[in-house]
C-alpha cells in the first residue's frame, strides 16, 4: 500500500481516511458521495490556500466541460455533510468570484509519518499523536486556582498563588498555550467543574487541584483533565514541608509540560525550573501581593503594594516583586488613588530595577512601558512594549497596555488590532473587554461601545468599568436618563468613586441640569484640597457647562502633572481609563 493511501486527515471532530475513502465524525462513519470525497480531499490537501474555481474544475472533472453551477452545488452539498451552511461557514470559506479555501486547522496522520507515544505516569495513561517533522500545534491549558481545604481564610492566597506560579512557568514553553491568571482569578474560592470550565475558557485541558496547609507542611493533590471526555491525563499527590513548595512547583510544571508536549528541550526544562527567589518568606509575600493586585481596587492594590515591598526587603534581588510593585503604583494612579507625578516616578523606578536584575523578564518590560505610557514618554514606551511582546508574546497585559498606547497616540485601527490579540489570549477578561469598549468610544462608534459594555456586564453585572463606560456611551448618544442611571449604578458599586462623580457632572451639564453639575464640580474642587482629584475630570465638567477658560486652566494643570486621565485627549473624545 502506498504512503498516500495510508494517509488520514484530522480536522475538528472529523477524520478523512484516504485509503478507505471514508469520512468519520467522532469515530462514526458519515455517508459521503465519491465526488464530494474528492472535493473535500482537494480542499484539505490545500488547507489555508485559496483554490480557484478553475483548479477545482480541472481536478474534479478532468477533460470534461462542467459549468460553475455544478461546482457550487457540490460545495453546497459538502457543507451540508459537514454541518454548515453558506451563511455559517465553519470549514469552507467562499472567496467571491475566485474560489474556495479550507480554513480549519488540519493534521495529517499516517503510519509512515506518525509517532504514537504511550506514556504512563502515576495513575494516568496518555496517548498523543504527533506528526513528525512538523511543528506541533500548541496545546492549550487553563490552570485553575487550587481549592484551599480546611483553611480559615488566612491562606486563601495560596490556591491562586500556586496557580499563578504554574501559569508563569508553563507559559515559558512556547508549545503550550496557557490562559493567564487574569482569566482564571474569577474561579478563586470556587470549585468549578473542570470540563465545563475548560470549554468556557476554550482550552483542551485543565489543571485542577487541592492545597492544604497543616502546620509547617503542605499537601497538594493535582490532576490534568482532558476537556473532550473528562478523563484524567495525569494525577499526583505531594506532601512536603512548606519550605519545599518550590520543589512541588518544579515537579508539577515539568510533569504537566511532559504530558502535553511529550519531550522537553534542555532549555525548556531550565525555564520551567527558573526561580526569581529562593526565599520562601519573600515568595509567599509575592503570592499574596499578586492575589491582592488581581482584585484591582485601590484598597487591595495598597495591600498588594505593601506585600511586594516586604518581599523586596527580604530579598532585594527579587525581580518579579519589583515588577509587581511597579504595576501597583501605576494602577493606583490610574484609579486616582495616588498623584500621577509621584506614582509614575516610583513605578518606573521599580520596573527599571526588575530589568536591571533580569532583563529577560517580559512582564517587567511591560510594567515599565505601562508606566512610561501614562507618563507620556511616547517613543520610549513603544520601544518597551515591542520588547515586552518579543520577550513574552503570550502575556495579555502587554498587548492590552500596548493598545492603550496606540489609542493615546491616535492610531485607533492599530489599537483595535492589539486589543483583539489581548482578547484572543484572554477571551473572558473583563478589563480587556471594557478597554475594547473604550477604543470603540474614542473611535466615535458609541453604539458599538455600548454593546461591548453590555457583553462584559453579561459576564459580571457588577464590573465597575463596563458599567460606567456604558453610561458614558449613552451620554454621547443623547440618552441622558439611561446615562445617569448607569453611572449611578457604577457609583454604588464603588462608593466615593471620583471618576463616577465627574462623569455624572459631565452628563448633568450636557443635558441642562446645570445646578446639579455645579454642585458636583464644587464638591470635587473641595475634595482636591484633601486628596488627588483628576484635573481633567474637573475640566470636562467646565467644558460641558460652556466655561472654556476654566476648562483650559484645569487642562493646563492636567498637562503639567501628566494626569492619567488626560493622555487619551489626542483621540478627540471624553476621557476614560481601563487599565
Amino acid at each position: 500500500m502506498s504512503k498516500l493511501a495510508q494517509t488520514q486527515y484530522d480536522f475538528g471532530p472529523f477524520r478523512l481516511d484516504v485509503s478507505e475513502r471514508r469520512l468519520f465524525r467522532n469515530g462514526k462513519p458519515v455517508p459521503l458521495a465519491p465526488k464530494l470525497f474528492e472535493t473535500l480531499l482537494v480542499l484539505i490537501e490545500n488547507s489555508g490556500r485559496l483554490v480557484s474555481k478553475d483548479e477545482l474544475l480541472s481536478r474534479l472533472w478532468p477533460n470534461t466541460f462542467v459549468e460553475e453551477a455544478t461546482l457550487a452545488r457540490n460545495i453546497s452539498d459538502l457543507r451540508k455533510v459537514l454541518g454548515e451552511s453558506s451563511y455559517q461557514a465553519k470549514h469552507i470559506e467562499t472567496v467571491p468570484k475566485a474560489g474556495y479555501r479550507f480554513v480549519t486547522s488540519v493534521t495529517r496522520v499516517s503510519e509512515a509519518d506518525t509517532e504514537l507515544v504511550v506514556r504512563r505516569q502515576t495513575r494516568s495513561r496518555i496517548l498523543i499523536e504527533q506528526e513528525v517533522g512538523s511543528p506541533p500545534k500548541p496545546q492549550s491549558i487553563a490552570v485553575l486556582p487550587f481549592s484551599d481545604l480546611g483553611s480559615d481564610g488566612a491562606d486563601d492566597y495560596l490556591g491562586l498563588g500556586l496557580a499563578d506560579a504554574l501559569i508563569t512557568r508553563l507559559s515559558k514553553v512556547r508549545r503550550i498555550s496557557v490562559r493567564p491568571t487574569s482569566a482564571i482569578v474569577r474561579y478563586s474560592g470556587l470549585r468549578p467543574d473542570a470540563a465545563a470550565t475548560g470549554r468556557e475558557l476554550g482550552v483542551e485541558s485543565v489543571l485542577e487541584g487541592n492545597i492544604q496547609r497543616v502546620g509547617d507542611r503542605i499537601r497538594v493533590t493535582v490532576q490534568l483533565v482532558d476537556i473532550e471526555d473528562g478523563a484524567s491525563l495525569w494525577a499526583e499527590s505531594f506532601d512536603e514541608s512548606v519550605t519545599d513548595i518550590f520543589a512541588v512547583e518544579d515537579s508539577i510544571s515539568e510533569q504537566v509540560a511532559r504530558a502535553l508536549v511529550l519531550e522537553l528541550t534542555a532549555d525548556e526544562r531550565r525555564l520551567l525550573r527558573k526561580r526569581y527567589t529562593d526565599n520562601i518568606d519573600a515568595y509567599q509575600l509575592y503570592l499574596k501581593g499578586r492575589y491582592y493586585w488581581n482584585k484591582r481596587t485601590p484598597e487591595w492594590l495598597r495591600k498588594g503594594l505593601e506585600c511586594f515591598r516586604q518581599a523586596i526587603e527580604i530579598d532585594p534581588g527579587y525581580a518579579s516583586a519589583y515588577a509587581g510593585l511597579s504595576d501597583s503604583y501605576t494602577l493606583l494612579v490610574v484609579h486616582e488613588a495616588l498623584a500621577a507625578e509621584d506614582g509614575f516616578r516610583k513605578a518606573k523606578a521599580a520596573a527599571s530595577m526588575a530589568l536591571k536584575i533580569d532583563d529577560s523578564l517580559g512582564e517587567a518590560q511591560a510594567s515599565l512601558a505601562h508606566a512610561m505610557l501614562h507618563n507620556w514618554e511616547w517613543v520610549e514606551a513603544e520601544e518597551c512594549f515591542k520588547r515586552a511582546i518579543e520577550l513574552n508574546p503570550v502575556y495579555p497585559s502587554a498587548h492590552h497596555w500596548y493598545s492603550e498606547y496606540l489609542l493615546a497616540t491616535g492610531r485607533i485601527d492599530e489599537a483595535l488590532a492589539a486589543v483583539e490579540e489581548a482578547r484572543h489570549l484572554d477571551p473572558l477578561s473583563f478589563i480587556i473587554g471594557a478597554h475594547t469598549a473604550d477604543i470603540l468610544f474614542y473611535a466615535r462608534r458609541y453604539e458599538e461601545s455600548a454593546v461591548q459594555c453590555e457583553k462584559v456586564l453579561e459576564m459580571d453585572s457588577n464590573f465597575f468599568l463596563a458599567r460606567i463606560n456604558l453610561g458614558r456611551a449613552h451620554g454621547q448618544l443623547g440618552r441622558y436618563d439611561r446615562a445617569i442611571a448607569e453611572i449611578d449604578r457604577a457609583r454604588a458599586l464603588v462608593p466615593g468613586s471620583l471618576e463616577g462623580s465627574w462623569m455624572l457632572g459631565h452628563v448633568y451639564a450636557a443635558c441642562g441640569r446645570r445646578d446639579e453639575a455645579r454642585a458636583i464640580l464644587k464638591a470635587l474642587i473641595q475634595e482636591s484640597n484633601q486628596r488627588y482629584v483628576s484635573p481633567c475630570g474637573i475640566a470636562i465638567i467646565h467644558a460641558a457647562l460652556g466655561e472654556r477658560d476654566e476648562a483650559f486652566q484645569w487642562l493646563e494643570k492636567a498637562y503639567e502633572i501628566h494626569d492619567g486621565e488626560a493622555f487619551n485627549l489626542k483621540s478627540g473624545a471624553e476621557v476614560g481609563q481601563s487599565s
